[in-house]
C-alpha cells in the first residue's frame, strides 16, 4: 500500500480506507458523539492523507497520520463550537506543515490566524446555514471544495469519481445555495388568479408564506422562522422546495 500511495495509485487509497475506517471512526466517535460529523472527519482524514501523501516517509507514519490529523481535527469542531467546520475548511496550509505538528506548534494559537478566521465568519455561518439543508453529498462536495480550493482533481481521486462529475455535482450544489442566498434572484410571477389557484392546490399554505415574506418582503430566514415559530432549516427547505416549484413551473411554460 505504501508504494502504491507514494506513486499515486488511487487504489492504495481505497486499500488504506477500507483498512483503516473502523478504527478511525470509533476513535473519532471517543471525542464526538454525532455520527454523521466522524464519518465526515474521518473522510477529510484520507483526503488529507491523499493530498500530503508525498510527507509520508514510512509505511508506519500512515496510520500516525490519520490518527494524529483526526484527532487534531475532532478537537478543533469540540472545542470551537460557534466556528465548527469554518476552521476545518480552512485548515489545509497548516498540514503543509506537518512536522511542526510533532514538536507541539499549534496554529491555532496564532492569533492573526484566529483574526483571519473571524473576518470571514460572517459570510461563512450564512453559507453554513444553508448547507444544512442541501443534499447530503452536495453538502459534502462543497465543504471539501471550500477546505481544498475547489480542485476537482484530488477529490474526485480520493473519492473514486470522475473529475467531470465531481464538478457537475458541485454546480448543481452551488445553484442550489444560490437559490437560497440571492434574494433577487427570484422574479414574481404575473398575478394570475388560475395561478394563485394552483399555487394553493400544490403549495402549502406554509410554503406559500415563507415564499411571499421571503421575496416580497426580503425578510431574512432568521426573521421568518422566529415570526412563524419555525427552525431556519425547516424554513430553509421549505424555502427551496417552493422555489424550485415555481422555476420548474415557469419554465414549463416557456414556449419552445
Amino acid at each position: 500500500m505504501y508504494e502504491l500511495l507514494k506513486k499515486g495509485n488511487p487504489t492504495s487509497l481505497e486499500h488504506i480506507h477500507l483498512r483503516y475506517k473502523r478504527l478511525l471512526f470509533w476513535l473519532g466517535k471517543q471525542k464526538l458523539e454525532d455520527d454523521f460529523v466522524v464519518e465526515t472527519l474521518v473522510q477529510d482524514t484520507f483526503l488529507k492523507l491523499w493530498l500530503h501523501r508525498d510527507s509520508i516517509e514510512t509505511p508506519n507514519h500512515i496510520l500516525g497520520f490519520l490518527r494524529f490529523v483526526l484527532k487534531r481535527d475532532c478537537i478543533t469542531y469540540f472545542n470551537t463550537p460557534k466556528n465548527k467546520f469554518a476552521r476545518l475548511t480552512a485548515s489545509l496550509e497548516s498540514f503543509e506543515n506537518y512536522q511542526d505538528y510533532l514538536v507541539g506548534y499549534d496554529p491555532l494559537q496564532d492569533k492573526e490566524h484566529l483574526i483571519r478566521q473571524e473576518s470571514n465568519q460572517k459570510d461563512f455561518d450564512e453559507v453554513n446555514k444553508v448547507l444544512k439543508v442541501i443534499n447530503p453529498k452536495r453538502k459534502h462536495l462543497i465543504e471539501l471544495c471550500l477546505q481544498y480550493g475547489f480542485r476537482y482533481k484530488p477529490i474526485a481521486e480520493a473519492m473514486g469519481s470522475s473529475v467531470k462529475d465531481i464538478g457537475n455535482e458541485v454546480s448543481r450544489a452551488i445553484d442550489d445555495l444560490r437559490k437560497i442566498l440571492n434574494k433577487s434572484s427570484f422574479e414574481q410571477p404575473q398575478e394570475k388568479t388560475s395561478s394563485n389557484e394552483e399555487w394553493s392546490e400544490n403549495l402549502s399554505s406554509q410554503q406559500i408564506e415563507i415564499m411571499r415574506r421571503r421575496c416580497e418582503q426580503k425578510s431574512s430566514f432568521a426573521d421568518i422562522a422566529r415570526e412563524l415559530k419555525l427552525s431556519e432549516k425547516e424554513v430553509h427547505r421549505e424555502f427551496l422546495y417552493a422555489y424550485q416549484y415555481v422555476q420548474n413551473r415557469n419554465n414549463a411554460e416557456i414556449p419552445i
